[in-house]
Protein backbone atom coordinates (compact mmCIF):
# COMPACT_ATOMS: atom_id res chain seq x y z
CA UNK A 1 0.00 0.00 0.00
CA UNK A 2 1.09 3.40 -1.22
CA UNK A 3 1.36 6.66 1.35
CA UNK A 4 -1.37 7.95 -0.86
CA UNK A 5 -3.55 4.60 -1.13
CA UNK A 6 -3.21 4.66 2.84
CA UNK A 7 -4.49 8.07 3.10
CA UNK A 8 -7.30 7.66 0.90
CA UNK A 9 -8.45 4.79 2.90
CA UNK A 10 -8.37 7.07 6.26
CA UNK A 11 -10.32 9.52 4.54
CA UNK A 12 -13.11 6.98 3.03
CA UNK A 13 -12.75 6.36 6.91
CA UNK A 14 -13.62 9.45 8.16
CA UNK A 15 -16.34 9.91 5.16
CA UNK A 16 -17.95 6.44 6.86
CA UNK A 17 -17.92 7.18 10.27
CA UNK A 18 -18.39 3.82 11.58
CA UNK A 19 -17.19 1.63 14.61
CA UNK A 20 -15.14 -1.40 13.68
CA UNK A 21 -14.27 -4.08 16.51
CA UNK A 22 -10.98 -5.49 16.22
CA UNK A 23 -8.67 -7.35 18.67
CA UNK A 24 -6.98 -4.87 19.97
CA UNK A 25 -10.22 -2.60 20.51
CA UNK A 26 -9.51 -3.07 24.34
CA UNK A 27 -5.96 -1.70 23.98
CA UNK A 28 -6.56 1.17 21.99
CA UNK A 29 -9.57 2.40 24.13
CA UNK A 30 -7.57 2.00 27.16
CA UNK A 31 -4.35 4.02 25.57
CA UNK A 32 -6.55 6.92 24.62
CA UNK A 33 -8.14 6.94 27.55
CA UNK A 34 -4.35 7.44 28.61
CA UNK A 35 -3.95 10.19 26.40
CA UNK A 36 -6.79 12.02 27.72
CA UNK A 37 -5.89 12.61 30.47
CA UNK A 38 -3.07 14.74 29.69
CA UNK A 39 -5.06 16.46 26.80
CA UNK A 40 -3.77 19.74 25.80
CA UNK A 41 -3.06 19.62 22.17
CA UNK A 42 -5.54 17.68 19.80
CA UNK A 43 -6.23 18.50 15.54
CA UNK A 44 -9.03 17.73 13.28
CA UNK A 45 -8.31 14.98 10.46
CA UNK A 46 -9.31 18.07 7.95
CA UNK A 47 -6.11 19.92 9.79
CA UNK A 48 -3.62 17.56 8.61
CA UNK A 49 -4.79 16.51 5.19
CA UNK A 50 -5.69 18.83 2.44
CA UNK A 51 -7.57 17.50 -0.53
CA UNK A 52 -6.64 18.32 -4.29
CA UNK A 53 -9.15 17.40 -6.93
CA UNK A 54 -6.72 14.39 -7.47
CA UNK A 55 -4.43 14.00 -4.33
CA UNK A 56 -4.74 14.11 -0.66
CA UNK A 57 -1.48 15.74 0.54
CA UNK A 58 -0.29 16.61 4.11
CA UNK A 59 -0.52 19.63 6.16
CA UNK A 60 3.27 20.21 7.40
CA UNK A 61 2.44 22.68 10.41
CA UNK A 62 0.19 20.18 11.69
CA UNK A 63 3.04 17.51 11.68
CA UNK A 64 5.97 19.56 13.39
CA UNK A 65 2.89 20.39 15.92
CA UNK A 66 2.38 16.79 16.35
CA UNK A 67 6.63 16.57 16.31
CA UNK A 68 7.37 18.78 18.62
CA UNK A 69 4.45 17.72 21.26
CA UNK A 70 5.72 14.33 21.51
CA UNK A 71 9.53 15.35 21.09
CA UNK A 72 10.83 13.43 18.82
CA UNK A 73 12.20 14.17 15.13
CA UNK A 74 10.10 13.38 12.28
CA UNK A 75 11.98 11.70 9.51
CA UNK A 76 10.43 12.63 6.10
CA UNK A 77 12.89 9.95 4.49
CA UNK A 78 14.63 7.07 5.41
CA UNK A 79 17.86 7.69 5.90
CA UNK A 80 20.16 5.74 3.72
CA UNK A 81 24.01 4.17 4.44
CA UNK A 82 25.37 4.06 8.20
CA UNK A 83 22.75 5.83 10.25
CA UNK A 84 22.70 5.87 13.88
CA UNK A 85 21.32 3.00 16.22
CA UNK A 86 19.05 5.10 17.89
CA UNK A 87 16.82 5.42 15.07
CA UNK A 88 16.70 1.76 14.24
CA UNK A 89 13.56 0.14 14.18
CA UNK A 90 15.45 -3.00 16.10
CA UNK A 91 15.69 -0.31 19.06
CA UNK A 92 12.24 -0.69 21.71
CA UNK A 93 10.35 2.16 20.96
CA UNK A 94 10.50 3.84 23.96
CA UNK A 95 13.86 4.63 22.97
CA UNK A 96 13.60 5.19 19.56
CA UNK A 97 14.20 9.77 18.85
CA UNK A 98 12.51 9.78 15.32
CA UNK A 99 9.11 8.69 13.59
CA UNK A 100 8.23 8.33 9.93
CA UNK A 101 4.99 9.40 8.00
CA UNK A 102 4.32 5.79 8.24
CA UNK A 103 4.09 5.89 11.95
CA UNK A 104 2.23 9.26 11.83
CA UNK A 105 -0.60 7.55 9.79
CA UNK A 106 -0.75 4.69 12.32
CA UNK A 107 -1.24 6.37 14.71
CA UNK A 108 -4.07 8.68 13.43
CA UNK A 109 -5.37 5.23 12.07
CA UNK A 110 -5.97 4.07 15.59
CA UNK A 111 -7.16 6.97 17.14
CA UNK A 112 -9.66 6.99 14.35
CA UNK A 113 -10.86 3.78 15.54
CA UNK A 114 -11.69 5.03 18.83
CA UNK A 115 -14.82 6.26 20.55
CA UNK A 116 -13.35 9.30 21.08
CA UNK A 117 -12.59 10.05 17.68
CA UNK A 118 -15.77 8.91 17.02
CA UNK A 119 -17.34 11.09 19.66
CA UNK A 120 -15.41 13.88 19.17
CA UNK A 121 -13.61 13.67 15.75
CA UNK A 122 -10.55 15.10 17.16
CA UNK A 123 -7.32 13.42 17.32
CA UNK A 124 -5.73 14.29 20.93
CA UNK A 125 -1.79 14.40 19.96
CA UNK A 126 -0.10 12.59 23.09
CA UNK A 127 3.09 13.42 24.89
CA UNK A 128 4.12 10.43 25.84
CA UNK A 129 6.37 8.12 23.37
CA UNK A 130 5.39 5.05 24.23
CA UNK A 131 1.38 5.77 23.79
CA UNK A 132 2.76 6.93 20.65
CA UNK A 133 4.13 3.82 19.47
CA UNK A 134 1.37 1.61 21.26
CA UNK A 135 -1.56 3.42 18.99
CA UNK A 136 1.23 3.02 16.17
CA UNK A 137 1.25 -0.32 16.45
CA UNK A 138 -2.07 -0.91 16.60
CA UNK A 139 -2.65 1.10 13.65
CA UNK A 140 -0.21 -0.94 11.47
CA UNK A 141 -2.11 -4.20 12.13
CA UNK A 142 -5.44 -2.28 11.19
CA UNK A 143 -3.91 -1.25 8.32
CA UNK A 144 -3.06 -4.77 7.42
CA UNK A 145 -6.37 -6.04 7.81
Amino acid sequence: MTIQDYLDKIESLQREKTKITFSDNDDLEFYVQKILQNAESFFMLDDVLQKTSDRILLNNEALKLFANRLGLLFLEEKELGNVCFANSEEVRPEYRQSFKLIDFLDYIYAFMHSDVFVESQKIIITSETDLFWKLAKIGSSLREI
